[in-house]
C-alpha cells in the first residue's frame, strides 16, 4: 500500500479549512458559514501561506513524510547534524572507559548499558521511519518527543558520560581547553545556573507549552527543518535539565535532597499533565498541517489529536510517577543504610566503654 503524501499542499482551500476551524471568521465578517470566497478566511490563509513560504525558502522543507509509492518502513533519514557528534560523544565515551584503568571510584556495567541504550534511543526517535510518520500522525509525533525527554535524556545521564567523555579526549586537549575553561569562575556561574532546579521547571514548563500553543509554532516545525531541529533539541535539553537535578550523574550530584526531588518531578509533571488534557479535550484541530497530509494510519485529524493529547497526558505523568517512586525508594534505603552505621558505632562505643570499665 501506498501513499500519497507531498507533505501535500500546506493549505487547503479556503472554504476546507474554514469549515475544519467551524467558519469562526466567516461568522466575525458576517459572512454565510463555508461561503467559498470569504474574504476573513482568505486573508488568514494569505497570511499563513506567506510565513510558511518564507521558513521554506529560510531553510528548505522538514523532514518529509512517506512519499507516494514508498512504504513507511522504507523512510530512513540521516542528518549528520546528529550522527556526526553523537558519534564523537559516544567514541569518546567509550575510549574513556578504556584508558580509564586506575578508577577512583566505580563505574559498572549497567551505567555504560543505560548511556548506550539512551543514545540509540535518541538516535531512534529522529533518524529511524518513526520520525516519517510523525509527519503524518500527531500521536507519533508525541510519542517522538516522550522519547527524547523521558527516556533518552534520563538513560544518557544514569551512564554517567562526564567523567568517560573528558578522559576519551586527548590529553592536550583536557589541558589547554577543558581545565582552564572548567576552572574559571564565570564557567561555573554558569553551570550553577543553568542547573538550577526552577530554571529546569521553567524550561519544561515553557518549552512544551510555547511548541504547542504558541500560535504558528508548531506548524512552522513541521513545515521547516531548522525550526524542527530547533524544536527536537529544546525538548531534549529541557528533559536533561530536569533530569540532572533528579539523577546524580557522577563525579557530579544533584543540589537537592531526595523529598525535593519528588517535589521537582510534581513541579514539571502537572503543567505537562494539564496540558495534555487541553489537547486531549479541544474541540477543534489545533495543527492544521496535519489536516493537509495523507494519513498513514486511517484515523481523522481530530481523533490523532485527542490520542497525542492523552499520551502526553498519561503515560508523561505514569513516568513521573514511577521515577518519584524510584527517587523515594533510594532514599529510604539511605536512610536505612545511615541508621544501621549509627547503630553500629553507637554499639561499638558501648562495647569499648564496657570494656574499659
Amino acid at each position: 500500500m501506498s501513499y500519497t503524501n507531498s507533505p501535500v499542499p500546506i493549505v487547503r482551500a479556503s472554504r476546507e479549512r474554514g469549515q475544519w476551524r467551524g467558519a469562526a471568521p466567516c461568522r466575525a465578517a458576517g459572512h454565510t458559514v463555508g461561503e467559498t470566497h470569504c474574504p476573513a478566511v482568505a486573508a488568514e490563509d494569505a497570511v499563513q501561506v506567506d510565513l510558511i513560504t518564507r521558513l521554506g525558502q529560510a531553510a528548505g522543507a522538514a523532514h518529509e513524510g512517506v512519499h507516494a509509492g514508498q512504504q513507511w518502513w522504507e523512510r530512513w533519514n540521516f542528518d549528520p547534524e546528529l550522527i556526526i557528534p553523537v558519534a564523537i560523544v559516544t567514541g569518546l565515551y567509550l575510549r574513556g572507559l578504556y584508558v580509564w584503568r586506575n578508577r577512583s571510584r566505580p563505574h559498572p556495567r549497567w551505567r555504560t548499558a543505560c548511556y548506550l541504550l539512551g543514545v540509540a534511543i535518541l538516535v531512534a526517535a529522529i533518524e529511524t521511519p518513526l520520525d516519517a510518520v510523525a509527519e503524518h500522525h500527531f500521536f507519533v509525533h508525541m510519542i517522538q518527543h516522550d522519547l527524547l525527554m523521558m527516556y533518552a535524556a534520563p538513560l544518557i545521564l544514569l551512564g554517567a558520560p562526564t567523567t568517560p567523555v573528558l578522559r576519551g579526549m586527548p590529553r592536550r586537549v583536557r589541558r589547554v581547553l577543558v581545565r582552564p575553561v572548567m576552572r574559571r569562575p564565570e564557567a561555573r556561574a554558569l553551570y550553577r545556573f543553568v542547573t538550577h532546579p526552577l530554571m529546569a521547571v521553567v524550561v519544561h514548563t515553557a518549552v512544551l507549552w510555547a511548541w504547542h500553543l504558541a500560535p504558528g509554532w508548531y506548524d512552522a516545525a513541521v513545515t521547516n527543518d531548522i525550526v524542527h531541529d530547533l524544536q527536537h533539541f529544546s525538548m531534549t535539553a529541557a528533559g536533561v535539565l530536569v533530569w540532572w537535578n533528579v539523577i546524580d550523574p557522577a563525579p557530579l550530584r544533584s543540589r537537592l535532597g531526595y523529598v525535593w526531588r519528588m517535589g521537582l518531578l510534581i513541579a514539571v509533571g502537572t503543567p505537562k499533565a494539564f496540558l495534555g488534557a487541553m489537547i486531549t479535550f479541544s474541540e477543534s484541530l489545533l495543527y492544521d498541517f496535519y489536516n493537509n497530509v495523507e494519513p498513514i494510519i486511517a484515523i481523522e485529524p481530530i481523533r490523532d489529536q485527542e490520542i497525542g493529547g492523552l499520551i502526553m497526558w498519561v503515560p508523561g505523568q505514569m513516568m513521573f510517577l514511577v521515577a518519584a517512586g524510584v527517587v523515594f525508594a533510594v532514599w529510604a534505603h539511605k536512610a536505612e543504610q545511615r541508621q544501621q552505621a549509627e547503630d553500629a558505632e553507637r554499639l561499638a562505643a558501648a562495647q569499648a566503654s564496657a570494656t574499659s570499665s
